[in-house]
């Protein structure tokens, strides 16, 4: 069987994507308000959601301009629940009435090839899952009391609808890098490297295979993807622990028809989003 690619550019969450949505939280204190969430920063030290009071349950949610759908959800790496079980719950009546969605265990460790459909923790800390297409004009991310001490900390909350890709064109990889560094080399030819960044690259080498695909493509791989909206991408979804965030670099780009191929077509080139420096 084929891998299926599945990536998901929506966020229900981003104020950039969405300025009609509305984003709170149970507890905001100043300098670590609920909307850092869907910002896209990566850095835990200056972006990120933490309320005031331990060991208390604690939520962060958006409120629709009007009824969205969404059936994936991403925790960026920086977050702090390792081991805790935590509910996406959904509701349209300011929660009064909820409903949940998906409940998840978020796991201790990244460890073996793992399903994004049953939920999986990335080889840098992001939590991953796929759940059954729902809808509502609120979405609620409800974690429980920690313990003695501990408060919920999320640096980036992805919710939307994902989208399954086409087959994939050769060449195929979801490993490539670019290394940057800065270097100096000296006299007897030594080459002393400073601190190194080492960010993934690569091309989602898409055919699209009917002409009502494009709609579902245009939205989400141009409206938003486009934009330089960050994106999941997960190229094999039965090895999603090896999943990215990207971006679009600089440059043209765009779906076309093009000779060998009826419908339209495009190699999609990204570049991780914010790597981690190592």
């Amino acid at each position: 069987m084929s891998p299926r690619s599945i990536v998901l550019a929506e966020n229900l969450f981003s104020a950039a994507a969405y300025p009609g949505h509305v984003v709170m939280a149970s507890e905001e204190p100043e300098g670590t308000e609920a909307f850092r969430v869907g910002t896209g920063r990566r850095h835990a030290l200056t972006n990120r959601w933490t309320p005031d009071t331990a060991n208390a349950e604690h939520w962060v949610q958006v409120t629709c301009d009007q009824v969205r759908a969404a059936d994936m959800l991403a925790i960026d790496r920086g977050h702090n629940l390792a081991g805790q079980t935590v509910e996406l719950r959904i509701s349209d009546d300011g929660f009064t009435t909820s409903e949940t969605t998906v409940s998840f265990t978020v796991p201790s460790a990244a460890g073996g090839a793992q399903s994004l459909d049953d939920g999986v923790l990335t080889e840098e800390g992001a939590y991953l899952r796929r759940f059954p297409l729902a809808a509502a004009t609120q979405w609620r991310l409800v974690i429980p009391a920690m313990g003695v001490g501990l408060r919920p900390q999320i640096v980036g909350l992805y919710l939307g609808l994902s989208l399954a890709l086409p087959p994939l064109r050769m060449p195929w990889a979801e490993e490539e890098t670019d290394l940057a560094f800065q270097e100096v080399r000296t006299a007897a030819g030594w080459i002393g490297a400073g601190e190194i960044a080492r960010a993934r690259v690569g091309e989602l080498r898409v055919r699209l295979e009917d002409y009502l695909a494009y709609d579902q493509a245009r939205l989400h791989l141009e409206g938003h993807f486009g934009r330089r909206r960050p994106m999941w991408i997960v190229y094999d979804d039965r090895q999603a622990e090896r999943a990215a965030l990207a971006v679009r670099p600089q440059g043209r780009a765009g779906f076309r028809f093009d000779s060998g191929w009826a419908y339209r077509q495009q190699d999609l080139v990204w570049q991780e989003h914010e790597p981690r420096v190592l």
